[in-house]
């Protein structure tokens, strides 16, 4: 099973777009084909973003999804001492270095500076995809 620390962004197009990639992610979170990772600052985000009235999503969605989503795999990562990119964006490659995978889904791989990753792969939504159906 694969353990991916996916962007919020991500989740909100999954849950906005039916049919696109990231859809089909949340897809295989929700069938256990990816164990979706976070902490506390990440199911934060989740929850505050996908509650946000412009959005228009579905009540059950939003009501639901964070819950799914919270069942995954919390994790406690070492916070790292660097300058890198939002704090935001730093909570994500802190939490993918406490798994195994080390792996980032995000729509803009640029956000991330090299010297900063200590080996994380960063995947876009399709590329995230054509891993699954191999």
């Amino acid at each position: 099973m694969k353990c991916w620390v996916i962007d919020t962004d991500l989740v909100v197009s999954g849950l906005m777009k039916a049919n696109g990639p990231c859809a089909l992610i949340l897809e295989a979170v929700m069938d256990g084909r990816v164990k979706l990772v976070y902490d506390a600052r990440i199911l934060a985000e989740y929850r505050d973003v996908l509650c946000r009235p412009r959005l228009k999503l579905d009540p059950e969605h939003v009501m639901h999804s964070p819950q799914a989503l919270g069942g995954q795999m919390s994790v406690a990562p070492e916070r790292l001492v660097a300058i890198g990119p939002a704090p935001d964006e730093m909570a994500l490659v802190e939490v993918a270095l406490a798994v195994p995978d080390r792996t980032i889904i995000k729509d803009s791989l640029a956000d991330f500076p090299r010297e900063i990753l200590n080996g994380i792969r960063l995947l876009t939504p399709v590329e995230a995809l054509a891993e699954l159906t191999v």
